[in-house]
């Protein structure tokens, strides 16, 4: 071979390669697109529930390492960063990984040196998005480290897209605090065009006007007895809607007998709201923990009228009546018998 012939080969090569790797680039981008749609594997059990979601991680986070090692100059190697920043937090999360939290902090540290002003919003809501996972059992000082960072991030990011589900879910973190519950729900509704979303944030709004009144609380109970919130006037009464099919439900029904333990019948009543659709399953958890407190049973779920017309829309839920059945908190699960006490006290 001549030397312009090599040389003309060797161009030829350059700028074919060029194409097919801008093409292997798109589809292995494709390839991580798809896998947005989740486990396609059937499972039975919750134990196979979890391996799949776990095997499913395992590869988009294979994919997505491949993409970034492979394309790292690609028009989706920002957003390939990003999705593995996140990945890393559920993992952490699901997984208790401190590992896969700290390497997701120090990719969004590394972006935050190259991000664009157009991708500014994405990083900056990935870094509250991982605010938000770290918090387990937030306490006053982590909601306000939250509500802060939910605050510049509306500031910064006036029109974006998710601010409404942002500031919802923020408030539901402020039951025992209903004037900055209330402040972040108007936010959350001027923001909100989902239909859903914006549902959830009226039954917010419901609960909270409530807040102070005696609720419409009357049902046939499922032991076939009549209940008015006038039967407890005289008591704290405790609300607690709940679902046999609902377990962190059924360990806040749980947490609370036992917190009420120390205290008289007389002084705190019991009264349940179920939220299930089928009689049996219930009858037979009340009757296996000798529950004889008035419980709600219509059989329609989260469509029972008793249910909207209290704006309920999440479990566990857990709300406290003072001795005039007045409605005082939301999160009668928080500090129950604290506040049960505190209700006790007044005059």
């Amino acid at each position: 071979m001549t030397r312009s012939v090599f040389l003309i080969a060797v161009l030829l090569v350059l700028l074919s390669s060029g194409p097919a790797r801008a093409q292997t680039a798109e589809t292995a981008w494709q390839a991580i697109v798809a896998l947005d749609a989740g486990p396609k594997a059937k499972t039975r059990t919750p134990e196979e529930a979890r391996a799949a979601a776990l095997d499913h991680l395992n590869q988009q986070e294979k994919a997505l390492r491949d993409f970034i090692r492979a394309f790292p100059h690609n028009e989706h190697a920002f957003e390939a960063q990003l999705r593995l920043a996140r990945l890393l937090q559920i993992r952490g999360d699901v997984q208790g990984s401190a590992k896969a939290i700290a390497e997701s902090r120090a990719m969004l540290d590394a972006l935050e040196k190259t991000a664009a002003a157009e991708q500014r919003a994405e990083l900056d809501f990935a870094r509250l998005t991982l605010v938000m996972r770290s918090m387990k059992a937030p306490g006053a000082a982590d909601r306000q480290h939250l509500l802060a960072s939910a605050r510049r991030f509306q500031t910064a990011h006036p029109t974006d897209r998710r601010l409404g589900a942002l500031l919802a879910e923020v408030a539901s973190l402020f039951t025992l605090q209903p004037k900055t519950m209330e402040g972040l729900l108007r936010d959350a509704q001027s923001h909100a065009k989902d239909p859903e979303l914006s549902q959830r944030i009226s039954d917010d709004l419901k609960r909270l006007e409530l807040l102070g009144q005696r609720p419409p609380l009357s049902f046939t109970t499922v032991q076939g007895t009549t209940f008015d919130v006038e039967q407890v006037r005289g008591s704290v009464a405790v609300v607690v809607f709940f679902a046999v099919w609902s377990k962190p439900s059924l360990e806040v029904v749980e947490n609370v007998r036992q917190a009420l333990g120390s205290l008289s019948n007389g002084q705190v009543k019991l009264v349940g709201v179920s939220l299930d659709t089928k009689r049996e399953p219930l009858t037979a958890f009340l009757t296996a923990k000798k529950i004889t407190w008035p419980v709600s049973y219509d059989g329609a779920g989260w469509e029972s009228s008793l249910v909207r017309s209290l704006g309920v829309n999440g479990m566990p839920t857990v709300w406290l009546l003072d001795r005039q059945g007045r409605l005082r908190s939301l999160n009668g699960a928080e500090s129950t018998e604290s506040q049960v006490r505190q209700l006790l006290n007044e005059r």
